[in-house]
């Protein structure tokens, strides 16, 4: 099986580098899991649509569907191993990923001159979650709402870096789950009388399902509630023992899911509450289907312990107790009660979240043009500078 995908990827590099045309690979997307394709749908399908524009996507997942799509206008290479000698030889005019740290590691900048374009996989700040300085050697950030502008503008200027672009580009995943929960919504067959409740924490040491998962699912399953619980990616790939834990006991119990994948967004679409820790995707769930989160309050989840230098409050902290409640994981005898009231609650929760909806997402709805529009321009801006160069010779 490692040979077969060795072979597979010394034959995407060598395709990549000596089989294809260079206007065909001036935009290069990397995706790490087939989940994260997502985020750039929207930017891809206006890039290859509206402005006729053939791209390359890289992804470092032998599963991943692009992989077998047949759209002659996106040319896909998978590359695992061979990723970071790939990423020090790319010759394009735009790289474009979701993937933080660049040329903090192992992943290094292009020796060549490449536009390396950052596109969000979640709407929460970029000063607690993500590593210190996981940003700076990106030239643009498509940012997801005003909280990620003032905290990178206030950053580099705390750290005198020289300001990169940030573009009120919004959050394509956010309008795909809105557009899909309104849709589903307006089906007769969409509302049952036996409830659901999705349990979707971040992943690492205290967690949800790390620290009251097991006890929790008890309690709600004897409430009679249909419980969804979805694992994170990376709790997939390096925690499967835990995974293993909740299929054994859970496995025989009809009103139980275990989801270990999270390329579709079905389960967010069904959950009347969503049970959260510190993940972004709770602001996902409250910002695209108007519905009420319930936090359990296990430990902070910190990747930058310098976050404070910021004196900019977390939109994670922020937001909590405005879109939905907070209760502590010593009392989970008291959330099917919680649980309850959220729902009582619910057309308060839905007028209030699309209030703050539109106060920290920009551009909802448009987020694709944007981005799409942007790269396409990057793009004509060189091959303007390239013919003027032409022209003075």
């Amino acid at each position: 099986m490692a040979i077969r995908l060795l072979l597979k990827e010394i034959a995407s590099f060598f395709r990549f580098f000596w089989r294809t045309p260079k206007e065909e690979k001036a935009i290069v997307f990397y995706s790490e899991h087939e989940s994260y394709y997502s985020y750039f749908e929207g930017i891809i399908k206006k890039l290859i649509g509206h402005y006729r524009k053939t791209l390359c996507y890289i992804t470092s997942d032998p599963l991943d569907p692009i992989l077998q799509q047949s759209e002659p206008k996106i040319k896909t290479f998978y590359l695992n191993k061979l990723f970071p000698f790939f990423m020090t030889l790319v010759n394009c005019k735009v790289f474009v990923m979701t993937l933080p740290d660049l040329d903090k590691f192992y992943l290094k900048r292009s020796v060549k001159n490449v536009h390396y374009v950052y596109v969000f996989h979640s709407l929460v700040s970029t000063h607690m979650m993500y590593r210190n300085g996981a940003f700076d050697h990106y030239d643009t950030i498509l940012c997801v709402g005003p909280h990620q502008v003032k905290e990178i503008r206030k950053y580099e200027k705390l750290n005198g870096l020289q300001p990169k672009k940030l573009l009120k580009a919004g959050y394509y995943r956010l309008e795909r789950i809105y557009k899909a929960y309104q849709k589903l919504s307006s089906t007769k067959s969409f509302s049952t009388n036996k409830k659901t409740v999705l349990i979707a924490p971040s992943w690492g040491v205290a967690n949800v399902l790390e620290s009251c998962g097991e006890p929790l699912v008890d309690i709600l399953l004897e409430k009679g509630y249909n419980v969804i619980v979805r694992f994170h990616p990376e709790t997939v790939k390096r925690f499967p023992k835990l995974i293993a834990i909740f299929d054994s006991k859970f496995k025989n119990n009809s009103n139980f899911t275990l989801e270990t994948s999270v390329a579709t967004d079905t389960s967010l679409l069904y959950a009347d509450v969503l049970i959260c820790d510190w993940s972004g995707i709770a602001l996902e769930y409250a910002f695209g289907t108007e519905r009420p989160v319930l936090f359990l309050d296990v430990p902070v989840k910190i990747h930058n312990q310098r976050y404070n230098e910021l004196s900019i409050q977390p939109i994670e902290f922020l937001l909590r107790s405005k879109i939905g409640v907070v209760i502590s994981p010593k009392k989970l005898e008291t959330i099917p009660h919680g649980i309850s009231k959220l729902m009582e609650r619910r057309t308060y929760y839905k007028k209030r979240i699309a209030e703050l909806r539109k106060k920290y997402v920009y551009a909802f709805g448009h987020s694709s043009n944007i981005g799409a529009q942007y790269i396409s321009d990057i793009l004509n801006r060189d091959s303007e500078s390239h013919q003027n160069k032409q022209q003075k010779n």
